[in-house]
């Protein structure tokens, strides 16, 4: 009887540290290749359309969609953007727009920016831009190209 009851008290204990284990490793794997899904902090330097160094937030979800915050200007006068992305490597392809509009709050304009972000390791990019200014009957205005970096945002402790 003190057999058994042994074996079944060894089994138990055996199979919690194999399923421990293996929960583990699922949660504290990493891809092999760097992936861009997740939260960034971004910043932008100071260059010709940025009087002043930038910065932004930026999410990337898996299914290829992704939403910007900015903090260039007035909030009244800009709203997120929105867009897509796709993947090439550690090469990633993005466009999203973003709505502008006047002290009154009337739609002014919209821009696209175009951005190719290159990894240089799991939680850092560099990207290089274009954008245009597109008016609301549809005339485009290139704007000059600009860069920035992201760094991955981390669950912090207090």
């Amino acid at each position: 009887m003190n057999n058994k009851r042994i074996l079944t008290f060894l089994t138990v204990i055996s199979l919690l540290a194999v399923l421990s284990t293996t929960a583990y490793t699922a949660t504290g794997a990493h891809a092999a290749t760097p992936t861009l899904v997740g939260t960034w902090y971004v910043t932008i330097p100071k260059s010709e359309t940025n009087p002043q160094p930038g910065q932004a937030i930026v999410t990337f979800f898996a299914d290829g969609n992704m939403i910007e915050m900015n903090a260039f200007s007035n909030p009244a006068m800009t709203k997120p953007g929105h867009g897509v992305w796709i993947a090439s490597g550690n090469t990633y392809l993005l466009a999203f727009d973003l709505f502008t509009f006047d002290d009154k709050g009337k739609n002014t304009a919209r821009i696209r920016t175009h951005l190719s972000i290159k990894m240089d390791g799991r939680d850092h990019w560099n990207a290089t831009s274009t954008a245009e200014l597109i008016d609301l009957a549809g005339k485009m205005t290139k704007l000059p190209p600009g860069s920035s970096d992201g760094t991955r945002m981390k669950v912090e402790m207090p």
